[in-house]
């Protein structure tokens, strides 16, 4: 009782220490903005003051997206800039009066003078011009209320894209109009572009001497990185992050296996009365395309055209895959074929369904010799070219009609029956009238059955195993890269500039984004330090078959603070620029100089070219590439003069200007002006915008949430 007594003796003091804890507590959850307090869960991110939602952002890539799951990321990336985009459009648009009125919105959505958005939602693919009666179908329902929910969020989401292009619209105008180039700007345009120069040049490209002939260190990084202080910027913190890939393959066993099960189901594919049931059933490839020998795949072999119809082919390796391929027919193929159709133009799923049926109907009356088809076609043609000939297209060579009728034509259909297709210009009753044959081509038509060829549960545990025991044994990012590099057979690879709402790394390919993300999201941890391991050993999958041929392990390398980049940063961006720089060094002490050109520079045997018509405006210099910075040097060297050594993106060159012609008068300024203004008219806006995104204050959650 003696615990309790005291309690009860010193409350008071109790009571001012929960107080304490609890000021902590609420003083932490601001600071850190981690807690359940005072952090707003659905906040994405704030941009300018304004929230983004993130139930709201959700919904319209639900709109959009349709919950798929194609380049999941990717998506939302794009989704995201377009949120950010708008609200300082519309901030924009507040302070200088070019937002966009009722009016004006309805006249984008519905008028004579169709946003943008509008013309590339409602455009007849087959015409090139927008389905008003669609987009008339859309107005009444809205005014109706009677579109399904579905539909209504989708031009809710369209709206806003509307009103936002069309403040992109304005803003870029006047962007655009305030630009100015002084007449001094445009004479000293007109002469660098019109003084011409022929010169004989020479060049030692940096391959000429071998990587491990100059030595790399972290000053001569930092150094370049100095020197060149706006290219290598931080805006926010970001991670250098270190990983080894472990690849898993199919062992000879593996492929035994997978070749087995195919072997066993020869004689039931071979004796099958039902093929396109056991094609489907087995997860197959089913087409009733005749194929021909030049468009038959490697693997498949040309053999296949020696067998007989029913007989089956395999196993044979193609595409990663044992397959099975099992000869459904045979024929000769038509050099060029003629037909005949009734052509019915449609635009939305009510039309095509229609038009479908009609179809289907004046084909029951064609076949059962109630009506002749010339006759139908002049009466129900939508084709203006065949309708009034009764559907006659003549005579066609393969590949002269869209793919679906071209295949129909030479590949699938037989003289005489009729096919409904379907294409982009709507929906096609087709017959086949005639067929040349003039070259014997033979086609076949296949069956094709398939099972990957892809590691078995041992590979994969083996493999596994060997992943954990790397992580678990090396404990430092520096032990980690040690034990890999005793193993002699794993590349570790670096990702410089990693942010925390980074979602990829290149090399692992967009279908690993997904473990990039989660990589990525690890070294961002509270209490995650650089040189400490991951514990986690990601998986990773082949991007076709989606089975899994990879681990990843790594760590975080370092932490690189907001402002010029670490070396660690950089590295992997400027390795190549820092080598080139050590190389042209190097070759420059070796040449020392130049006094003439001729087939050697220093020991270098090198050839030489004879540039001509060559102007200081652009980037390329003929036969060598894009060497901007060599142009500017050319035009400050003397007829007749040898240059020292320069260095280049490509190698050391040597020139000497053998011929200057001058520009002549200068005429019509304005005309010129226009010209020169055109490409940064074009580039405005994206200057534009990345200034907004300077000027207003953007805060992004989005780690949070994905």
């Amino acid at each position: 009782m003696g615990l309790i007594s005291n309690i009860r003796k010193h409350l008071w003091f109790v009571t001012i220490l929960i107080a304490l804890a609890l000021i902590g507590f609420i003083v932490m959850d601001m600071t850190t903005g981690k807690g359940a307090i005072f952090n707003n869960t659905d906040t994405l991110g704030k941009v300018a003051g304004e929230k983004i939602n993130y139930k709201d952002f959700l919904q319209t890539e639900k709109v959009l997206y349709n919950n798929t799951d194609v380049d999941y990321f990717g998506r939302k990336e794009y989704l995201w800039n377009q949120y950010v985009e708008r609200i300082l459009l519309n901030k924009e648009a507040d302070n200088n009066g070019t937002g966009v009125s009722e009016p004006e919105l309805k006249e984008l959505e519905f008028g004579n003078f169709l946003s943008p958005v509008i013309q590339r939602n409602f455009r007849n693919p087959s015409t090139g011009v927008v389905n008003r009666e669609q987009l008339n179908q859309f107005k009444n329902g809205l005014e109706n209320e009677s579109l399904p929910a579905q539909l209504t969020e989708f031009w809710k989401v369209q709206e806003k894209e509307i009103i936002k292009d069309r403040m992109y619209t304005k803003l870029n105008n006047i962007v655009s109009k305030s630009l100015h180039m002084p007449n001094f700007m445009v004479e000293r345009n007109q002469v660098e572009s019109n003084t011409k120069y022929t010169l004989i040049a020479s060049r030692v490209p940096y391959t000429a001497m071998k990587d491990d002939e100059v030595e790399i260190k972290d000053e001569d990084y930092k150094s370049y990185i100095d020197a060149n202080p706006g290219l290598y910027k931080n805006d926010e913190e970001s991670r250098t992050l270190k990983y080894a890939v472990i690849p898993v393959e199919a062992t000879y066993q593996d492929s035994a296996n997978i070749r087995k099960i195919l072997e066993d189901k020869i004689a039931s594919f071979r004796d099958s009365k039902d093929d396109s049931l056991f094609v489907v059933t087995n997860l197959g490839k089913w087409e009733e395309t005749y194929i021909t020998p030049e468009k038959i795949s490697k693997g498949l072999g040309q053999e296949i055209y020696n067998k007989n119809v029913g007989d089956v082919y395999g196993p044979y390796v193609d595409e990663g895959e044992f397959r099975l391929a099992k000869v459904l027919g045979k024929k000769v193929l038509a050099d060029s074929v003629k037909s005949r159709h009734i052509l019915r133009r449609v635009s939305t799923q009510a039309e095509f369904i229609a038009a479908t049926n009609l179809l289907d109907s004046l084909k029951n009356l064609v076949e059962t010799g109630k009506q002749s088809f010339d006759s139908l076609a002049i009466l129900y043609s939508q084709d203006p070219g065949s309708g009034t000939k009764g559907g006659d297209l003549g005579f066609a060579g393969e590949n002269m009609m869209v793919k679906p009728f071209n295949d129909v034509i030479f590949y699938k259909g037989d003289k005489g029956k009729l096919y409904v297709v379907h294409t982009d210009f709507g929906v096609h009753l087709v017959q086949i009238t005639d067929q040349k044959f003039l070259t014997n081509r033979q086609g076949i038509k296949l069956g094709i059955i398939s099972e990957t060829i892809q590691p078995g549960d041992d590979i994969l545990n083996s493999k596994l195993e060997e992943a954990q025991t790397l992580v678990q044994n090396n404990k430092t990012l520096e032990s980690l890269e040690k034990a890999l590099s005793a193993e002699g057979k794993y590349t570790i690879e670096l990702v410089g500039n990693a942010y925390e709402n980074t979602f990829k790394i290149n090399k692992l390919g967009e279908n690993a984004n997904n473990i990039a993300r989660e990589f990525i999201r690890w070294s961002y941890g509270k209490d995650v330090a650089p040189g400490e391991v991951c514990p986690e050993v990601y998986s990773l999958q082949d991007d076709v078959k989606k089975f899994t041929n990879r681990y990843l392990i790594g760590g975080l390398s370092s932490i690189n603070p907001k402002g010029l980049m670490t070396v660690d940063a950089a590295r992997n961006f400027i390795t190549s620029d820092v080598m080139n720089k050590k190389k042209f060094e190097k070759m420059k002490s070796k040449v020392g100089v130049v006094s003439d050109i001729n087939g050697y520079i220093g020991e270098y045997h090198v050839e030489i070219d004879t540039l001509t018509e060559i102007t200081l405006q652009g980037a390329m210099l003929p036969q060598f590439g894009e060497e901007p910075e060599l142009l500017a040097k050319i035009g400050k060297l003397p007829i007749g003069q040898v240059s020292e050594p320069l260095e280049g993106k490509n190698g050391l060159y040597v020139f000497k200007v053998i011929d200057k012609k001058e520009a002549g008068p200068i005429n019509n300024l304005d005309a010129f002006r226009r010209f020169y203004k055109h490409p940064a008219v074009n580039t405005a806006m994206t200057y534009m915008m990345i200034a907004l995104k300077k000027k207003y204050s953007i805060s992004d959650n989005r780690f949070k949430f994905y």
